[in-house]
């Protein structure tokens, strides 16, 4: 295998000296694959010749079963589209009239089952970077309620909407208790705000309803210990300053063409970006342009004390991923100047 480690550093140490601007020896890699058996076979060609600083480990509680295929925890079912996740149907806050038998039977995350994995992972990996995946947090409310139904309650159901995102914060606090409990170096949390080419909400908006919330989220999540790691696909632009303010570490992007490398590295050393080449387009790239656009930005958006770090898709059977493509990802941010 391919590891690339210095002796004095740990891949959990290498990786917080990443997010903490702290000079790493190299940009650290982390090689982690959804358990889909189409993702299988990529992931295991790739881990043949590379090791992962880094792991996520998810809170699903080892008892719950699912009434039928494809539901979910949280009362709606996935229909799956090809290789790809799928999308939601039966939204089950469809109507608000349904809220509160709906939180009658919502998710515990307080139970401790759902931290065994996480335990386990850490006793047997004491030096690898351990994040612990918030899979809920904002992205559930479009699924509990419709996208549609969501984008107009922000400006006509705003007490029934707050009583939602109160309760997936407050789950959210037992997840980051477990996780720190169970010896996590960070959590992640997946919140897709941005379309194409703008901001899904407006943001003043977004800031009116969000920014506190997330700002006192946060908060806790240092208070344990932890690293605060934001994904955040799309046009977000208009988003980072509040990010850096709020205090996220890291922001975690599958994208980066549709706003720009040079209008990215305005946030150069404020805040640890967190990314693959372009899933848009890699692809479809060659070996050369590959290596070359990895360069970039790492130029780009790595200071020279660290800030940036290489996250592999995580779906590449959803987007046509070739295992080859992967292997020249790592190896282009392995070597990229600036990183040793």
């Amino acid at each position: 295998m391919i590891s690339g480690r210095a002796m004095s550093d740990s891949p959990r140490a290498l990786t917080l000296k990443a997010i903490k601007f702290q000079n790493p020896h190299r940009i650290p890699l982390c090689l982690y694959f959804n358990s889909n058996a189409l993702n299988g076979p990529v992931g295991a060609r790739v881990l043949e010749e590379f090791d992962s600083d880094m792991q996520v480990i998810f809170c699903d509680d080892p008892e719950w079963a699912p009434g039928e295929e494809g539901l979910t925890q949280w009362g709606y079912r996935f229909e799956t589209m090809g290789e790809t996740m799928g999308e939601v149907k039966d939204n089950p806050l469809k109507d608000w009239g349904e809220l509160g038998r709906w939180l009658k039977s919502a998710p515990d995350f307080s139970i401790l089952r759902r931290y065994d994995l996480a335990r386990k992972t850490r006793d047997e990996n004491p030096d690898i970077f351990l994040m612990g995946g918030l899979g809920f947090m904002m992205m559930e409310i479009f699924n509990l309620r419709g996208l549609a139904e969501f984008m107009t309650d922000l400006y006509l159901e705003r007490v029934n909407l707050d009583k939602v995102i109160d309760y997936i914060y407050a789950q959210a606090k037992h997840a980051v208790d477990g996780f720190a409990d169970a010896g996590m170096d960070a959590v992640i949390a997946w919140e897709d705000w941005g379309l194409q080419d703008r901001v899904m909400v407006n943001p003043e908006k977004w800031r009116e309803v969000f920014f506190e919330r997330m700002k006192d989220f946060i908060d806790y999540v240092h208070g344990r210990g932890m690293c605060y790691i934001l994904h955040c696909c799309g046009f977000i632009l208009d988003y980072l300053d509040f990010f850096v303010e709020m205090g996220v570490d890291v922001i975690q992007m599958d994208q980066q063409m549709n706003m720009g490398l040079d209008r990215l590295s305005e946030w150069r050393g404020k805040i640890c970006f967190f990314n693959p080449v372009d899933i848009q387009f890699s692809p479809g790239m060659c070996e050369a342009e590959i290596t070359d656009y990895a360069q970039k930005m790492a130029d780009t958006l790595g200071a020279e004390n660290g800030g940036f770090m290489y996250k592999a898709y995580s779906q590449p059977a959803a987007i046509h991923m070739p295992a080859a493509n992967i292997i020249c990802e790592a190896r282009a941010f392995q070597k990229a100047k600036g990183a040793t």
